[in-house]
């Protein structure tokens, strides 16, 4: 029999070695097996995990995690992979495979089966007979891959294969041939093993069965290189399922999102009626079915669109209620603007609305719809996966608008057929039968409902019931909502973002609010901020907005370890204060104490500019003070004289914290409180018009904003736990995610994680300056480490030079809760995180929003040493 096909390992530690052998039944040869490699029983391994991030103003901020070890004491395994089924050519079909699936077709089940215990193994494979299919499908054979690309069978009976080293793995696949009596919407399902899991993961087995997949320890003594002496920790087996169905149905699943720019274009006015609302649309073909119809996605092409020549995608935008058009839109490559005077709202088809290239004698005024076409010449069609096509509408409320409070709520929609589908219109009405409709305030396509894998078509459109839509509904939707009754009809999409749940799509739905404040006081262009409390009847007045902001922080300061920053950098904020009367006013400024004295740092010093003229004040833990005294004359601080009605003017706030000030992201001692923190250091800063007695005191005309600094504000905290692996059991409490040290034994895996957290103040109505953590890259490098016992991360490192990896990567381990990208580096060359090799980690994570936080994950097993009568 001809060698199988594995898929390799890079070699680890720059050590190569080619070695042939035969088996002791002489069906397999095996060629260029992999090293295995493994670390000496009481090595300690470190670990800190360090990252680099931003905030908003771009300001680079350092961030380190606390440190872990462990100490290796002194394990097989497998997984099956799911790769695909595909329908096999064949001579009547001229060489080809056809579409879709039919009777009588040969289908491949393809599977990869890996080896990921840290010492070779050979696998069982079942016979024919022992896979199980349920649908209308027979086993015609199982095959396995040779290195030459071709394929080869097992034996009817089952065998085992040959040893395959750690990390590597063969081809696999299942030859079915669907059954002549195989109908239209039959569902084959092929099972290679049998577990109760069945998601290719490695279980543990008692006694194989003999329709198992499952692993083979090489004999003792054995001359497979690698191959350790014993008996491993227990047999392992894994099964995976794989389905195909007969006959699918093609459709276009088309979707169209809608998003509202912030913040809101206000003219820098108070009232609403000069406001601009900005809403980006967006355009994308599904090239997957997330539905659980089993339908073939088809691309999206045009319909009948009244006024237009030609069959077009119809994108279209009814314009708000008390809005208008703002500006012409401009239309993306290969398509055109399209505009229509028709009546919105009633129930009106977008589709028989009368649409033009040109814009209406009118202007833009007189638009009650604005819509997109695709150019057919340029545009024919949008294929499954397309790039997504996005637009812009830009309008504004209506300078006839004399109310205080106006809600603006809109809705996308999107027309088209399914390509290859030839449009039907039954009950001649002028509307396709199979029309494609979506609209926006959800990500479903096609404006079906539910959750993936079990949506539902709009309601009456699925006349045969095969979860498709052939018809399409009683009434189009007019894609204009007049009053609140209309709007709790659509639905909502509460929070703007296309996260909106029901039939059909939901509207984007956003309140202008004019304000009566005599005074506003803000962070930087956002005087009419509103904070954490809403108990009045305009909450703007409130004072608790605020502008977070974070000083630098040197690398390596561990949280709660008691380290500071020796000299903390000044940190400057913006803000913005509104006359909001019908009279110029003279606007004075002034610090005053937080809610919480202890909250700010005795001997912070802040310092309040306009123009030529800064004041500074040193807060002593009860008061600000000014020159060492009381702040009660109005010498002593800032007054911005004659701020015209309407008008905003900006002041700057320099704050500078003490020397050796404490990370915001430390534990907070003071407190009994396990998870209290630290946090971000408040200074708030009050607005008022001041009365004839200097200093603050009752003057109601007044408005406070906070302006916040932070020490950091991404925490990191670095755990480990310990996991069996192939090795042996796990011993006391070293099975649960601590910062303790740990003691695996070779073979067993150490389980990382490092929880970053954004621990500063989130804002739930998004109108205070918050502190993202932008561009956060967490950088695990196993390397770091030059002398024993430094303390610094030595887990990628030959610490014990017995010329072996302390501990290797696990393959598919490295991940993160926020489904982020990983990069990697190697010990040489290149390649995928399926190589044990792997010596760093780096981990990027765009955004971390204030209050959340993600896990990064990664394992590493332990070297176990090879056996004294292993081959060199």
């Amino acid at each position: 029999m001809k060698p199988l096909s594995k898929v390799k390992k890079q070699s680890k530690l720059y050590r190569s070695l080619i070695t042939t052998l035969l088996l002791a039944n002489g069906i397999f040869q095996l060629v260029a097996p992999a090293l295995a490699e493994g670390t000496a029983a009481g090595q300690e391994i470190s670990n800190t995990a360090t990252a680099t991030y931003e905030d908003d103003s771009g300001t680079k901020i350092n961030a380190t995690s606390n440190t872990v070890t462990v100490k290796i004491a002194e394990v097989a395994g497998i997984t099956i992979t799911a790769d695909g089924v595909v329908e096999a050519p064949t001579t009547a079909e001229g060489g080809t495979p056809s579409t879709p699936i039919i009777a009588g077709d040969k289908v491949y089940y393809n599977f990869t089966v890996k080896n990921v215990g840290n010492d070779p193994t050979k696998f069982h494979i079942p016979a024919k007979d022992k896979v199980n299919v349920n649908g209308p499908g027979t086993v015609e054979k199982l095959q396995y891959q040779k290195n030459d690309g071709t394929w080869a069978d097992f034996n009817t009976a089952g065998q085992d294969t040959e040893s395959i080293a750690a990390g590597d793995s063969i081809k696999v696949r299942v030859v079915v041939t669907v059954n002549n009596d195989a109908k239209k919407d039959d569902v084959i399902k092929v099972r290679l093993g049998n577990t109760t899991k069945d998601d290719g993961a490695s279980t543990l087995q008692g006694t194989p069965n003999d329709d198992d997949v499952y692993t083979v320890d090489n004999a003792d003594p054995s001359n497979v290189t690698g191959e350790i002496a014993g008996q491993p920790n227990g047999t392992f087996e894994a099964s995976r399922t794989q389905q195909t169905t007969i006959g699918g149905t093609s459709y276009a699943l088309a979707t169209i999102l809608k998003t509202l720019n912030t913040p809101i274009d206000d003219a820098n006015t108070a009232k609403i009626n000069d406001d601009k609302l900005t809403y980006k649309l967006s355009l994308k073909v599904e090239s997957t079915d997330p539905t659980g119809h089993n339908i073939i996605p088809a691309a999206l092409v045009g319909t009948k669109v009244n006024g237009l020549t030609g069959d077009r995608i119809l994108v279209s935008d009814a314009i708000p209620k008390d809005t208008e058009l703002a500006v012409a839109p401009t239309a993306p490559s290969g398509w055109e603007v399209v505009y229509s005077t028709t009546p919105a709202g009633n129930n009106a088809n977008p589709l028989a609305a009368n649409w033009s290239t040109s814009l209406p004698a009118g202007g833009l005024s007189a638009v009650t719809r604005i819509g997109f076409v695709n150019i057919p010449a340029t545009v024919p069609k949008l294929a499954p996966g397309a790039a997504q096509i996005d637009f812009t509408v830009q309008v504004k409320v209506k300078s006839t608008v004399t109310a205080t409070s106006l809600t603006v709520n809109n809705i996308a929609q999107v027309f088209g057929q399914t390509e290859g589908t030839p449009s039907v219109d039954v009950d001649n009405n002028g509307i396709p039968d199979n029309l494609v409709l979506d609209e926006s305030g959800d990500q479903n396509p096609s404006n079906y409902s539910g959750t993936t894998g079990s949506m539902t078509p709009p309601a009456g459109t699925d006349t045969n019931s095969d979860g498709i839509p052939d018809k399409p509904p009683s009434s189009i939707p007019d894609g204009y909502i007049d009053d609140n009754q209309d709007l709790t009809d659509t639905g909502k999409d509460t929070n703007n973002n296309n996260t909106g749940t029901g039939e059909g799509g939901e509207a984007n739905s956003v309140t202008l609010t004019q304000s009566n404040t005599t005074l506003l006081n803000g962070p930087k262009d956002k005087a009419d901020a509103i904070g954490l409390t809403t108990t009045t009847t305009d909450p703007k007045y409130q004072n608790d907005d605020f502008t977070n902001k974070s000083t630098e922080v040197p690398a390596g300061i561990k949280p709660d370890s008691n380290q500071k920053i020796p000299t903390p950098t000044a940190v400057t904020f913006t803000n913005t204060v509104q006359n909001t009367t019908t009279k110029a006013i003279d606007i004075s400024l002034i610090p005053t104490p937080p809610n919480t004295l202890s909250d700010l740092p005795q001997g912070t010093k802040v310092t309040i500019s306009y123009g030529n003229d800064s004041k500074e004040y040193t807060w002593n833990g009860t008061e600000f003070q000014f020159a060492g005294g009381a702040i009660d004359q109005t010498s002593e601080y800032i007054t911005i004289a004659n701020v015209p009605a309407g008008s905003t003017v900006n002041y700057d706030v320099k704050v500078q914290l003490p020397e050796n000030s404490p990370l915001s992201t430390d534990l907070n001692t003071s407190t009994t409180a396990t998870d209290d923190l630290i946090g971000g250091f408040p200074v708030p800063i009050t607005a008022f018009v001041d009365d004839a007695i200097p200093g603050l005191g009752t003057e109601t005309a007044r408005n406070t904003t906070i302006d916040q600094v932070y020490t950091g504000f991404l925490r990191m905290v670095k755990e480990s736990r310990i996991l069996p692996g192939d090795g042996p059991a796990v011993q006391g409490n070293d099975g649960t995610f601590s910062t303790t040290p740990k003691t695996p034994a070779p073979g067993n895996i150490i389980e990382y994680q490092i929880t970053y957290t954004n621990i500063s103040q989130a804002e739930p109505t998004g109108a205070s300056v918050i502190l993202n953590a932008k561009n956060v890259v967490i950088t695990e490098d196993g390397t770091l480490s030059t002398v024993a016992g430094d303390g610094k991360n030595n887990w990628a490192k030959d610490n014990d030079r017995d010329g072996n990896m302390d501990t290797s990567h696990v393959s598919g381990s490295a991940s993160d809760s926020k489904s982020v990208t990983i990069e990697y580096t190697k010990v040489s060359g290149s390649g995928t995180n399926a190589d044990s090799d792997i010596t760093k980690y780096v981990d990027t994570v765009t955004n971390v929003a204030p209050g959340t936080g993600g896990t990064f994950t990664f394992q590493r097993k332990v070297y176990k040493p090879a056996s004294p009568n292993s081959s060199p």
